[in-house]
């Protein structure tokens, strides 16, 4: 039951009708006894500014970011964590003062992952668009020290992506921006290879990836939670998979501590999140 002292908290994105980040993240409050409700809220391009301010004056507590408003919310926060600066996106908010400090916990998350599935350090990766988790993508495998490759449907938007990671970038590796069409030939010489576009997404995306090469042992990651074409494909190449649904888990579960400062119940999120372990 909803109280006057149950604390809010929520998502905001576009479309956000998808999103599992509620059923989640309010397992975990229930699994802890905590007081508190994660709701899921649309806000329209081009109206993110106005919401969050909204959502602070109406108390709310923390807020997910997601698509397409990352990169975005990074100008809105009147604080930054070390991470977030250096990543160039926003995907958790706490509240502070009169307005927002921004976190990015997909980078952290990624990176454990990453590290967690085997991709050895040094590799060379293959990151596909160029959004704000494209950015913590690039953060983590830098921080890997990879060679990494961006290729996006956008070339000026991978080149900037490049620019701006190694730019940030404080523990070498290198980055270089491909062409889309390069992408399917790349894969094939690549230790791992990551999904950051929108391309499977319900409600979101009616494209594709190009062809990709996926060998037995490469490291794939999609972003895009569900039984998507691309995480089939990589499972039937015996491929070591990451799925949507563990980084939405171990970056959610990154957001909840820093929300109420306990270690999250990552086993009950998972589940409630429709995952497996």
């Amino acid at each position: 039951m909803i109280t006057g002292k149950t604390a809010l908290y929520g998502v905001v994105g576009h479309p956000i009708g998808h999103s599992r980040s509620p059923a989640m993240q309010n397992a975990a409050f229930a699994s802890l006894g905590i007081d508190a409700v994660y709701v899921a809220m649309p806000v329209e391009p081009g109206r993110l500014p106005e919401a969050l301010r909204g959502a602070h004056a109406l108390g709310v507590r923390g807020l997910n970011v997601t698509v397409p408003h990352k990169p975005e919310a990074f100008g809105l926060c009147a604080a930054l964590d070390p991470i977030a600066r250096e990543v160039g996106a926003v995907n958790t908010l706490r509240r502070h003062g009169d307005g927002w400090e921004g976190f990015n916990t997909d980078a952290p998350a990624t990176l454990q992952l990453l590290d967690g599935a085997g991709l050895v350090r040094g590799g060379r990766v293959l990151l596909l668009g160029a959004g704000g988790v494209a950015r913590a993508a690039a953060w983590a495998a830098l921080a890997m020290g990879a060679e990494l490759l961006v290729a996006a449907r956008r070339p000026e938007a991978a080149d900037a992506l490049c620019r701006d990671a190694l730019a940030a970038s404080r523990a070498g590796g290198s980055a270089k921006a491909i062409r889309w069409d390069q992408a399917a030939a790349e894969s094939a010489r690549c230790n791992a290879v990551v999904n950051a576009t929108t391309i499977g997404l319900a409600q979101r995306d009616g494209g594709e990836l190009p062809p990709l090469s996926l060998g037995d042992g490469v490291v794939v990651v999609d972003y895009v939670y569900g039984d998507t074409a691309f995480v089939r494909a990589a499972r039937g190449a015996r491929a070591r998979v990451v799925t949507g649904e563990e980084i939405l888990v171990r970056q959610g579960a990154l957001a909840f501590n820093l929300w109420v400062g306990q270690a999250a119940p990552e086993a009950v999120m998972l589940a409630a999140a429709g995952g497996k372990r």
